[in-house]
């Protein structure tokens, strides 16, 4: 009885991060929870600390490749524990190739993600584009739903990018760049 009751805690250990409860409701965040979060779906963890406390820069190292940022948003407020938004972005330094309008449209396109552009970029020195989505956790949200905001963020921002700096199927006289309609009739 003892080898077996010590097999199953052995093996519910090691099975532990693939039964991660994705239904579990979530109505804060702190640090350790998006490592947690981060780490059951296979992301690389970069760095922590960079853009606040409550940040990380990770890698999807299984997917887009792309490395992006996670921050918690209003921490500390009187009467919670940890941060009630999470601000998930995939940053691109501008290289002078994009303009204001195709990031504009971007918000169009892609209405599930926010666009913009920083002179200053997050560092004050490096122009920059980016990607936003921004989650708000008053109320509560499943972890599976804060993992899938990511997915799609993820899954945005290389096309938008592409889109940005036309290339790929955006780029001139390329296949895209026929569907997308400006027309006031259109509309």
């Amino acid at each position: 009885m003892r080898r077996t009751l010590t097999s199953l805690a052995i093996l519910a250990a090691i099975a532990a991060p693939a039964l991660a409860d994705d239904s579990r409701i979530v109505k804060s965040v702190s640090l350790s929870d998006l490592q947690r979060i981060l780490t059951e779906d296979g992301y690389t963890i970069n760095s922590t600390g960079d853009d606040g406390a409550v940040s990380i820069r990770a890698t999807d190292t299984a997917g887009t490749g792309l490395i992006f940022n996670v921050i918690g948003t209003a921490c500390d407020v009187e009467g919670t524990d940890g941060c009630l938004g999470i601000n998930m972005q995939v940053r691109y330094d501008a290289d002078g190739q994009e303009t204001l309008e195709r990031i504009n449209d971007t918000n169009l396109m892609w209405a599930a993600t926010s666009a913009w552009y920083s002179a200053g970029g997050v560092d004050g020195e490096t122009p920059t584009v980016g990607l936003t989505r921004y989650v708000i956790l008053d109320g509560g949200m499943t972890e599976r739903n804060i993992k899938d905001n990511l997915l799609n963020l993820l899954a945005i921002a290389p096309q938008a990018a592409d889109y940005i700096w036309q290339v790929g199927e955006w780029a001139p006289g390329g296949a895209a760049e026929e569907e997308v309609f400006y027309d006031d009739e259109e509309w």
